[in-house]
């Protein structure tokens, strides 16, 4: 007999069935990343007389600066909503930084 603290389901919790049509991806996130990068690529072609390489090292930055908050600070628990909200916040500019550090990737392949 497997012990009770050994067992991957807790008693009197069924497992719940997938839902038909169900995805692995929260759509929350899939929508948060369409906004980052929306916000990315309208930050990178407001600064697109900035030369390819400042701005590809101002995204670098900006991804280590929200990567340095989220991991330097102590920030409010994930599962309260002013941490939920913190994370989405960190996560919005990290992938602003993201987008803005490829975006003269992508003029250079357009050229």
């Amino acid at each position: 007999m497997i012990p009770q603290e050994d067992r991957d389901e807790t008693p009197g919790a069924p497992r719940k069935s997938p839902q038909m049509g169900a995805t692995r991806t929260p759509l929350h996130l899939v929508f948060q990343a369409f906004i980052g990068a929306i916000i990315g690529i309208g930050i990178a072609s407001l600064f697109s007389e900035v030369a390819p390489a400042q701005l590809a090292l101002a995204g670098v930055l900006v991804a280590v600066a929200a990567w340095i908050v989220e991991h330097g600070f102590n920030l409010p628990p994930v599962n309260s909503k002013p941490g939920a909200r913190v994370r989405l916040i960190l996560r919005m500019v990290s992938l602003v930084g993201f987008t803005l550090a490829i975006s003269p990737l992508l003029a250079f392949l357009e050229a």
